[in-house]
């Protein structure tokens, strides 16, 4: 009888193994998760890598996380054995079990660097000025797009930093880029696309002052004043350049992915020992001879590893990092990523794949 009773529950752990053998349905939440936490953690890592790598005249680098192929395979098996057999007028029996299980989690993953015309595209190239305003009508914040991502409308300049010094935006600017939210926020601002008789398609953004609002309309009628447009029209081409042609057409002269990370870099607190010692160019901080800049972009440098960072890496021996309640410096990483995802638009490599094959 108690022979009898191993076997049974012999037989039931095999089955219960074998009725559980089909991972995919159970690591499909999971891994979707943690892979898109992993690669995310890794864009914001990298994106503050290179943004630091620029204040010590390092190369940009970008690498991309290919192909994700990620196989679990579960195998089980038993043995049941039993004898019966007569000693010496005593009928004895045998039994020989044996249970074994096989788990196996092989993920593979590939990494291509963004090098050649992929990284032209991508990093060098200016951002169509379309995307940029699509990325506006979508929520995206108008006045971090603009302060990160537009050198000037309409003949009015943003801010510059560069190795030769830093040069702060035109006030009319920085009064554009205000309205420009205010609108957004407001739902004014509508972006449409136009197919001309030679297929080219053109982009046209409109500014609504609501319905008899008289704060909107007395705040389009400044937008329109700023950019020299004429107030009589609904809607004005959106062109990429300097200035317009006319007074219906919005001039923007974007940047690149690699001039924005300049100008970002520049807000980098790195250690003065090492600008001294001319490891690492000068920056905003000390180009306007600040003891500390609030209220914008900035990355932090410590000796040791910060405990409340948002994003931090470590390089030639030091912390870099923006702390977790910064969301002005949070806010403009999202951006950037958001901008290289924008600016990648004419690759036609596949996108990252995740497959989970179970058996």
């Amino acid at each position: 009888m108690k022979t009898r009773s191993c076997a049974i529950s012999l037989i039931l752990t095999y089955l219960f193994l074998t009725g559980c053998a089909s991972l995919g349905p159970a690591t499909v939440s999971r891994d979707r998760f943690d892979y898109a936490s992993s690669i995310t953690e890794s864009w914001k890592r990298q994106t503050l890598l290179n943004i630091v790598k620029i204040r010590y005249i390092e190369p940009l680098f970008f690498v991309d996380v290919g192909q994700i192929v990620s196989g679990y395979t579960l195998e089980t098996g038993v043995n049941l054995g039993a004898s019966d057999g007569k000693l010496n007028s005593f009928v004895a029996s045998s039994l020989n079990a044996g249970v074994s299980g096989k788990y196996t989690d092989r993920p593979t993953i590939t990494y291509t660097p963004l090098t050649g015309a992929p990284f032209v595209r991508s990093v060098m190239t200016p951002i169509s000025p379309a995307h940029l305003l699509f990325a506006v009508q979508s929520g995206v914040p108008a006045d971090m797009i603009f302060r990160l991502g537009v050198g000037s409308i309409n003949g009015l300049r943003n801010d510059s930093a560069t190795a030769e010094g830093y040069i702060p935006a035109e006030k009319k600017f920085l009064r554009v880029v205000e309205l420009m939210r205010r609108l957004q926020l407001a739902g004014s601002i509508h972006i449409k696309i136009v197919r001309q008789k030679d297929n080219q398609e053109s982009t046209f953004i409109s500014f609504l002052s609501g319905n008899g609002s008289t704060e909107r309309s007395s705040q389009v009628k400044e937008l329109c004043d700023l950019l020299k447009l004429d107030a009589t029209v609904h809607s004005y081409k959106l062109i990429y350049g300097s200035v317009p042609d006319s007074n219906r057409e919005i001039a923007m002269q974007t940047v690149s992915v690699m001039h924005m990370l300049a100008s970002l870099s520049a807000r980098v607190e790195v250690p003065l020992k090492d600008i001294a010692e001319k490891r690492a160019s000068p920056g905003v901080r000390e180009m306007k001879g600040e003891a500390k800049r609030e209220g914008g972009f900035l990355v932090k440098s410590s000796d040791t590893e910060p405990q409340d960072a948002y994003i931090s890496v470590r390089y030639r021996g030091a912390w870099f990092w923006i702390d977790d309640g910064d969301q002005i410096s949070k806010r403009a990483m999202s951006v950037i990523i958001l901008i290289l995802s924008l600016a990648d638009t004419g690759s036609d490599k596949p996108l990252p794949l995740v497959t989970i094959p179970a058996q």
